[in-house]
């Protein structure tokens, strides 16, 4: 056995911390995606990627790892989306293995209202409580320890806005 064989106080209370808003926080935000729009956290996540991608259309693949969640359970997530006209499917015309997704009119509209009151959700239960340093540093915590686990998560995402004062 290791000689480590629990976590240290300041490493457990950190854990804990931890867990408690991977699991708390989604709660608040699939409860105020259901109530406002009918969306669970994923189905929205989803829906605003397709809306930032350019051309609105996303290969099935890369849409996963943008969305945050597995292959199969986007499959189950875009034929929801797809049964209520907000996603449509498609081979990609230049290699038929491979299928896209498209945000349609209708989830387009969604995601346009849905947008700003998701956004002062997380600002209230997360930004609206940080400093700009405290942003930073957990944007650098969240990424080293998501890349390792994800990469392909990470690689996907904008680059981090320059501050002009750096």
């Amino acid at each position: 056995m290791c000689g480590e064989e629990r976590l240290s106080a300041q490493e457990d209370r950190t854990w804990s911390l931890l867990v408690g808003v991977m699991m708390w926080l989604p709660a608040e935000l699939d409860a105020y995606l259901e109530r406002v729009a009918g969306l669970s956290h994923a189905e929205y996540q989803v829906l605003r990627w397709l809306s930032v991608s350019e051309e609105r259309e996303v290969h099935m693949t890369h849409l996963a790892a943008t969305a945050s969640v597995t292959p199969s359970h986007l499959s189950r997530i875009v034929a929801r989306l797809e049964a209520r006209g907000w996603i449509t499917r498609s081979s990609d015309p230049s290699d038929a293995r491979r299928t896209l997704a498209r945000l349609t009119a209708a989830g387009a509209e969604i995601v346009a209202g849905t947008e700003p009151g998701y956004a002062a959700e997380v600002r209230s239960h997360v930004f609206g409580r940080l400093t700009l340093e405290q942003t930073r540093q957990l944007e650098d915590i969240t990424e080293v320890v998501l890349t390792p686990l994800r990469p392909d998560c990470v690689g996907v995402l904008p680059p981090r806005d320059v501050d002009p004062a750096e």
